[in-house]
């Protein structure tokens, strides 16, 4: 195959236009990035989209939160937390402590340093699972609150 087919010569440049891109980076000072579901979020055109810079924070808290923290070689020794050991713990109570803990260590380590705290963590038990419901505070004020599912593994 050649690269004239891998890379044909009328093919459009996928760029973002310079007044979207200004008013991505106007939203307090979050960066966007690409929008993300466990993949990348694409449109019908299967583009990928482009998410806010509140909801790619939002994205990264999510899956800060849903990692297991050391077991993948792509993100640095304090990204993710102990999940293993959270659901392995000996009560209910134990284990929303070391959520908790784990969590707020998590997010304080916010390379782009955009979580100023934590400021709530409900949790909702199934048999097998858990349900984590979170609400963190941002620079300027910022307030967001997700939900991730925390299953045996």
């Amino acid at each position: 195959m050649s690269d004239e087919n891998l890379f044909p010569a009328d093919m459009e440049e996928m760029t973002i236009e310079e007044e979207e891109m200004e008013e991505l980076e106007e939203q307090d000072d979050y960066i966007g990035a690409a929008a993300f579901d466990s993949d990348f979020v694409r449109d019908g055109q299967n583009c990928v989209r482009g998410a806010s810079g509140i909801d790619s924070w939002k994205q990264w808290c999510i899956n800060c939160l849903t990692t297991e923290r050391e077991a993948s070689p792509l993100y640095s020794s304090d990204f993710g937390i102990a999940i293993t050991e959270i659901l392995q713990a000996t009560t209910k109570e134990e284990a929303e402590s070391l959520f908790k803990a784990e969590a707020k260590e998590a997010l304080a380590a916010d390379p782009y340093e955009r979580t100023e705290y934590v400021s709530e963590i409900n949790f909702d038990w199934g048999v097998d699972s858990v349900n984590v419901y979170i609400e963190v505070v941002g620079i300027d004020g910022a307030t967001i609150d997700f939900e991730v599912n925390l299953e045996g593994r």
